[in-house]
Order: C-alpha cells, then structure tokens, then sequence
C-alpha cells in the first residue's frame, strides 16, 4: 500500500533533484532515495522529520468555572512522514499531514509555492468508467443545503451498494474507492477530492506509483483556485506510463 496527500508546485521546477540532508540532531531532515524510470525521468521517495510548533489551548481552573482559551499555548513536536516526488511533473506527496511541512520546504528551495491539491473525483470516476474492468466500493457525496455551505447532506454508499454511476447527479463526489485494471495489473484504491491518493494494490513501488499519479491523477487535480494564477504547464497533456528500474 502507498497513501499520499498530494501537493502540487505551481511553477516549473528547473531542478528536480533531491538530496538527503541528514545531520546529527538537526531539523529539518530528509532522507531521499532515488528511482530511475524506463521513461529516463527519476522519482525520488524517503522519510523526512522536523521539529513544528503546535499550539493548544490553556485551561485554568477556576474557584467556579473551566476555562478555555484557544491557542493560548504553543509548544515544539518532532514528526515525521514518508514522501515521495516526480518535481518533473510537479508534485509532491507526503502520507500525513503531519508532513506538509515538506510542502514549504521543498518549494523554498525549488523557488516556488507548493499546495495541497483538489482533486475532481466526479471527473475521475467519468474517466474510469470507459474502462470495461472499472468499479467502485465506496462513493461518498454531498451537497449544500443553503447558498452559504453552513448546512451540508452527506450520503455514503459501501460495496455492493456503491456504482461509479451514482457519481454523476446533483451531488459532488467527495471520495471514491476504486478498482479496475491499469497498466496491465489490478489496481484498487482511494481518491479524495481533499488531495488524498492511497493504492492498496497495484502501486507498491515508487516509480509504479508516481507513473499512476501522472497519468491518472494529475489530469484531474489542481491547485486551489487561490493560487492557479502562474499553475506550471508541466502539468498539462498525457503522461508516458512507466515504472521502476530498481525496486
């Protein structure tokens, strides 16, 4: 299984090499492992901790009273998360948020903004269902009540009750689970219109995994409307399937 959240550059990346950067007792640190792919491009996958400050609210109590004062406190954490990056193509993906972090990091250094992405999942279920293989196990949706988003139905449909044609309607697909045959091998996972990818078969290895992102996810993932303005064309046009050389 590989799970990410994804975050996309909204600039071209000149260099899309990444070094390890590992020191005694220095934050942040990244170990990185290089991929080579059939197609001549390299993903490049690892682990990376950093220490973050959180905040927590204060409680006092009181001869009467609890109270709670949001935020009040802040205090450091070390975490740490798996990642993996085609910065060719654009992207980077980290397994928690506890990671996004590495989003900031990484786009420092290549010069450029990385957000966690949208994802169309009612588009990517159309997609899917050209394939004579393709199916769903589990399609949530929901719709505004009120122009104003405060009142929200959600509807959930798991298994044998769930059709990748229940992704069209009036209601936006929010997660779809997944299965058909992709790059001559069973696929099956999870998409999210949040930025979450999970394969839980079919995607094991780095270079099987970034080649299924490009092709298959990255036509239907965007930035947040906030930051398209300058959104790299790396991301644009079809992506060539290719998968590791080394495991």
């Amino acid at each position: 299984m590989r799970a990410t959240i994804l975050g996309l550059a909204r600039d071209n990346i000149t260099d899309p090499t990444i070094e390890s950067r590992i020191e005694n007792a220095t934050y942040p640190a990244i170990d990185a492992t290089a991929y080579e792919r059939l197609d001549g491009t390299t993903v490049y996958a690892g682990d990376a901790a950093a220490k973050i400050t959180r905040e927590r609210d204060a409680i006092y109590v009181t001869e009467t009273d609890i109270i709670v004062e949001p935020g009040e406190e802040e205090y450091d954490e070390t975490v740490v998360c798996e990642w993996i990056a085609d910065l060719s193509a654009g992207w980077v993906g980290v397994d928690t948020s506890d990671g996004d972090w590495l989003f900031d990091t990484l786009g420092a250094t290549k010069g450029t903004l990385i957000e966690r992405a949208e994802i169309d999942v009612d588009g990517f279920a159309e997609y899917l269902s050209d394939y004579p293989t393709s199916d769903a196990w589990n399609v949530t949706q929901s719709r505004r009540l009120d122009p104003d988003g405060d009142a929200e139905e959600s509807v959930i449909a798991y298994h044998d009750a769930a059709h990748l044609a229940d992704t069209s309607g009036s209601r936006d697909t929010t997660m779809l689970g997944f299965e058909y045959n992709w790059n001559e091998g069973y696929t099956r996972g999870v998409v999210s219109e949040s930025g979450y990818v999970a394969l839980f078969d079919g995607g094991d290895r780095p270079g099987t995994y970034a080649a299924f992102i490009n092709s298959e996810i990255l036509p239907f993932a965007s930035l947040p409307e906030e930051y398209q303005g300058a959104l790299s064309d790396v991301q644009e046009g079809d992506q060539e399937v290719s998968a590791d050389v080394d495991e």
